[in-house]
């Protein structure tokens, strides 16, 4: 059985365990519903009339309203014209729709059977771009990676499916998020580095190696977070979880840890598999080395992965918090209360925690790699003697 074989049947057994997953969960899972409102998608044929006032300076922001015609584009009422009033116009650069002709948009309608369905403006619709760039996205990884980026697409999905058939329904269900982030986080360095790297040392040792790393980096945030009294909550989503918990069993403050070590997955797998990498074909190529000169020539590799690599999560998480940093400085607010709130501290445990988890990915992936490999020489050293015995 070749290699593409056993990726072929680990691709097979993958989508058969997903398959069940999203089969269970899906059937299974509850969550708030409002049976009587459907979202369509609609195009802006004429704006007939259009009373609107700057708000401020800041550019595209308006108040006022807008008379418009539409076709409706799916659901029942599916090729049908309406006259309808915009009135969601109030300043709000958020939640603001500002139609113009041609456009899509997305409309909350409440169908009655004795009246005429009330028709509201919801937001703008942006899937098509959304689904064009994924598009895109493929056929540039399969292009450019061929196999490879066949396996990195299928790892993808299994990750996507993860998260949103698994982790997210059965917090729903009051089961702690850090336990099920490091359960789906284990799974998907699993499956991704398997069939990217195939059945072999080298993926096991970098399997290894990412495990440790995503976990430290949760088990650092963790502690991190209850010594320096974190609540969870470090914006307007998280502020509105409040309000459902009182429906479903959350547990915000462990919405945040798992999603630290959900954020901090990616780039761990890729120092894992990487220095994995390095030192099994430096072993290949060079055989003679001893696991002291091999586990050096993968610190050595790793420490040029690292600096660019905790780059890339403190970044990530600097862009999540740019608004953030943005209104400090336009108040003026002093450095010492800035450190201390509660959004600017969960920020930089985050990025803090995801590096240092990173960073400790480089020797405990290094060490085990050694291990297997001066195992399989072992194995080789016997059955010589045994030959040189028989």
């Amino acid at each position: 059985m070749n290699k593409n074989q056993k990726k072929l049947i680990i691709i097979g057994i993958s989508i058969l365990i997903l398959t069940f997953i999203l089969y269970f969960f899906f059937e299974n899972n509850s969550s708030i519903k409002n049976k009587d409102i459907n979202y369509v998608r609609a195009k802006v044929l004429e704006v007939i009339s259009s009373e609107l006032h700057k708000e401020g300076n800041i550019p595209g922001v308006f108040i006022g309203k807008q008379k418009i015609r539409i076709l409706i584009l799916s659901g029942q009422l599916k090729g049908q014209q309406f006259t309808l009033t915009n009135s969601r116009l109030h300043g709000d650069l958020v939640y603001d729709v500002v139609a113009r002709e041609g456009m899509e948009i997305v409309l909350a309608v409440k169908e009655s059977k004795k009246e005429a369905p009330i028709m509201v403006i919801d937001t703008y619709a942006r899937d098509k771009v959304i689904y064009l760039l994924i598009v895109v996205f493929v056929i540039v990884l399969i292009l450019v990676g061929r196999l490879k980026g066949l396996m990195a697409l299928v790892s993808l999905i299994i990750t996507g499916l993860m998260i949103a058939f698994f982790m997210l329904p059965m917090m729903f269900r009051g089961y702690s998020p850090v336990l099920l982030a490091v359960i789906t986080a284990i799974v998907v360095i699993f499956m991704s580095l398997i069939l990217i790297g195939g059945l072999n040392r080298k993926s096991f040792s970098a399997i290894s190696g990412t495990i440790i790393g995503v976990l430290i980096a949760g088990i650092i945030s963790l502690i991190s977070g209850k010594v320096a009294y974190l609540t969870g909550i470090t914006g307007e989503a998280s502020e509105q979880l409040v309000y459902v918990v009182s429906d479903f069993p959350l547990n915000i403050k462990g919405i945040m840890f798992a999603g630290i070590i959900i954020s901090s997955l990616g780039a761990v797998m890729d120092v894992g598999m990487s220095i994995s990498s390095v030192i099994f074909e430096i072993h290949k190529k060079i055989p003679k080395l001893s696991k002291k000169e091999l586990f050096k020539s993968g610190m050595n590799v790793g420490k040029d992965i690292i600096g660019t690599m905790a780059n890339t999560l403190i970044l990530a998480f600097t862009g999540g918090a740019l608004s953030i940093m943005i209104l400090l400085i336009a108040y003026d607010m002093p450095y010492f209360r800035a450190i201390n709130l509660n959004m600017v501290s969960t920020e930089i445990i985050q990025g803090l925690s995801g590096s240092i988890g990173l960073i400790l990915t480089v020797p405990f992936t290094a060490f085990i790699s050694v291990l297997f490999i001066s195992r399989k020489n072992e194995r080789r050293r016997i059955d010589r003697l045994k030959k040189k015995l028989i």
